[in-house]
């Protein structure tokens, strides 16, 4: 028997950005970047200038291309000399644990100093010695990541009902399609929380790390006929979308890859609160989830260091 989940979600606009179909060729720029670090007598002096030279390339494309801020359900590039914000779908790379958007082309007059100066550690005088990192970096900015598969929202289980406007009540349903075999998740985002939409959250544990998906197969997820691609009904579950105010808009985040994907620390009972006590005494129940933020750290962490994984980001309005 089929359990019917209601996706109950607060009033959070976010803006659209839409996916650049031909995105140009990255242009080349060279930035001066600098970093001091701490130079201490149980580092050697190869180590302390790779980290200085780390941390400068770091500075030299935070300049070219801002800085990573997390807010709600999206990502964006602060610059560094205005301060201002562009929300950003781009995949980030990772050096020195920082994820930044663009990658080190070369580099050319790189020089390094050693810098001394005395300081006070627990009331006693020492000598501080640090080492200072400036270099031209030849930087270019990361492309625009463009899924290879195809898919896009429902409001009934058939491919010609494709549209993200809906209606209180209205069903959700999600076709999907890739070339290649691999494993999905799908996650309902409101700004404030990410609800996990598939694996379905009565699939058992073996489901956790993405539902695993036929190359060249069309699928209409959310549908009772999903048994046929898993096997039991009982593992499946559909969505009844619910507006609050007179419009709602929320993120959909389709997430495909070749290999399993992490689970990132789901919980259930997050979101019971918006459920009414009449909802909760007709059964109805909320997928499990995790606040955005974290969601989106944990999706930034996974695309920097996999290459296989892609995201499709689908925007949908809700009316009441």
């Amino acid at each position: 028997m089929n359990t019917r989940f209601k996706i109950k979600l607060p009033v959070f606009l976010l803006v659209f950005l839409p996916f650049l179909a031909f995105a140009q060729e990255p242009k080349i720029l060279t930035v001066e970047g600098e970093a001091q670090v701490e130079f201490p007598d149980t580092k050697s002096r190869t180590e302390v200038e790779k980290e200085a030279h780390e941390k400068a390339s770091i500075d030299a494309l935070e300049k070219a291309f801002g800085t990573m801020v997390i807010r709600g359900n999206s990502t964006y590039m602060k610059n560094v000399n205005t301060g201002q914000e562009t929300k950003t779908t781009t995949n980030f790379n990772s050096i020195a644990n920082s994820q930044v958007k663009g990658e080190v082309v070369d580099f050319s007059d790189e020089n390094f100093e050693v810098m001394e100066g005395t300081g006070t550690i627990k009331r006693k005088k020492v000598t501080i010695r640090e080492l200072k990192c400036t270099a031209k970096f030849k930087v270019r900015e990361l492309a625009d990541d463009v899924p290879d598969f195809e898919a896009f929202s429902l409001v009934c289980p058939d491919p010609g009902c494709k549209t993200t406007s809906f209606k209180d009540k209205n069903s959700l349903y999600l076709y999907f399609k890739s070339p290649y075999d691999g494993f999905l998740a799908v996650y309902l985002d409101n700004g404030k929380s990410s609800q996990c939409l598939l694996p379905y959250p009565h699939m058992p544990k073996s489901f956790d790390n993405g539902v695993a998906i036929s190359g060249s197969k069309e699928y209409i997820l959310f549908a009772k006929n999903d048994e046929d691609y898993f096997g039991s009904p009982a593992l499946v579950d559909q969505y009844e979308l619910y507006a609050e105010d007179q419009l709602e808009q929320d993120r959909m985040f389709v997430i495909f890859a070749r290999t399993p994907i992490a689970n990132p620390g789901l919980k259930t009972g997050i979101d019971d609160n918006m459920l009414t006590a009449e909802e909760k005494a007709n059964r109805y129940t909320l997928p499990k989830s995790l606040p955005s933020e974290d969601f989106q750290k944990w999706m930034i962490k996974n695309q920097t260091h996999r290459t296989d994984l892609k995201v499709m980001y689908i925007d949908i309005t809700i009316q009441k």
